[in-house]
């Protein structure tokens, strides 16, 4: 698996296929091998991007403020770095949120934008940030694998899913209680309309932690219509990836055509 130095990361990703460049971002508490299913199903005519980000799997690298603007610079300079001028850009859960605060500060760089489970784009409610529960999951190997579980209900408890748990419990401290607080602080809203390009919301029925209210929210400020997928939780990406592509590659697709 190829390695990058990107600004002060030496960035860890995955890279599969050739073509129009996807770079796919990974939420809190995760890797870039949550998009391992997806990647292995993509067309020919893409090549598919997906890093570990700061603080978590095999990327190298110091810690930062972990803000959502400065997460969005980390995943630039990673495009930088492999001379990747535009993309499409696709993100899950806090991945969702760092791929729209990257549209907004360089839209002229994205091709589309998809989100599956965004967060809340008008801040993280109080009920929801709960760091306390940050330092259980760290501390306590058991409890994060029941609560991953419970997340992505409908996943296949095979090999890969079981790499995935301890790779994901490997995550910095510091990198989770970053993103709670940057996901509390973050409120772009419907400034997200002046991104500008063609953009798809997707969140799974089930999931326990965003909501379709709040993924409909999200759909309501980039312009268009939210597309909830039945019987799974919230990582569609895993636990039902040709279900995730059917809707993804039509997507895609657009910017081909227009």
């Amino acid at each position: 698996m190829p390695t990058i130095q990107a600004g002060d990361l030496n960035v860890h990703y995955l890279d599969v296929g050739d073509g129009e460049p996807i770079i796919f971002v990974h939420g809190n508490w995760a890797s870039s091998g949550w998009w391992l299913r997806v990647l292995e199903r993509l067309p020919a005519g893409y090549r598919g991007l997906a890093p570990d980000l700061r603080g978590r799997g095999a990327t190298q690298g110091p810690d930062s403020d972990y803000r959502m603007s400065s997460m969005a610079a980390d995943l630039w300079r990673f495009a930088d770095a492999l001379g990747i001028e535009r993309c499409h850009l696709v993100g899950h859960s806090l991945g969702a949120a760092i791929v729209l605060q990257a549209a907004l500060d360089q839209p002229d760089r994205v091709i589309t934008l998809a989100v599956l489970a965004p967060p809340w784009v008008d801040g993280m409610p109080d009920e929801v940030y709960q760091p306390d529960r940050q330092q259980l999951l760290k501390d306590n190997p058991d409890f994060f694998a029941q609560a991953i579980k419970a997340m992505a209900p409908t996943a296949p408890e095979d090999d890969l899913w079981r790499e995935l748990v301890m790779i994901g419990h490997s995550q910095r401290l510091s990198a989770a209680n970053g993103a709670i607080d940057a996901l509390r602080e973050w409120k772009p809203g419907d400034r997200l309309r002046t991104i500008g390009v063609p953009a798809l919301v997707m969140g799974g029925e089930l999931d326990p932690l965003v909501t379709t209210e709040t993924v409909r929210r999200a759909a309501e400020a980039l312009g268009v219509e939210a597309q909830i997928i039945p019987g799974v939780g919230h990582s569609a990406n895993l636990e039902a990836p040709d279900r995730f592509l059917a809707l993804l590659l039509p997507h895609l697709a657009q910017a081909r055509s227009s």
